[in-house]
């Protein structure tokens, strides 16, 4: 019996966990030659994963790892109302221009 309840629940935590992140979204801008990669939360929860993936990436980006044309930015959306999708570019620009290098 232990032999087939430990493969369901192993497989039932990796459906999960595949899931978690499902609720940030990634959007690219192009600057010229630059690009910028915004992770969008639209609550709390998704805008904390937001910031965890967006200082990852910029570790990795420091690290070398990443590619340096590229930098990463997280953007709350969980308070006040959404914005449209060029409003969302331009605040991913903004969050970008006004972090340091």
């Amino acid at each position: 019996m232990k032999r087939l309840i430990l493969p369901a629940v192993i497989a039932l935590g990796l459906v999960f966990a595949g899931t978690a992140s499902a609720a940030v979204e990634t959007y690219t801008v192009d600057l010229n030659g630059y690009a910028v990669i915004g992770f969008v939360g639209h609550s709390p929860e998704d805008f904390a994963r937001a910031q965890q993936q967006a200082q990852g990436w910029e570790r990795e980006r420091h690290l070398m790892l990443k590619p340096q044309t590229i930098k990463a930015v997280a953007i709350d959306q969980s308070e006040g109302a959404a914005l449209s999708e060029a409003q969302l570019k331009q605040a991913i620009v903004a969050a970008a221009l006004a972090k340091r290098p």
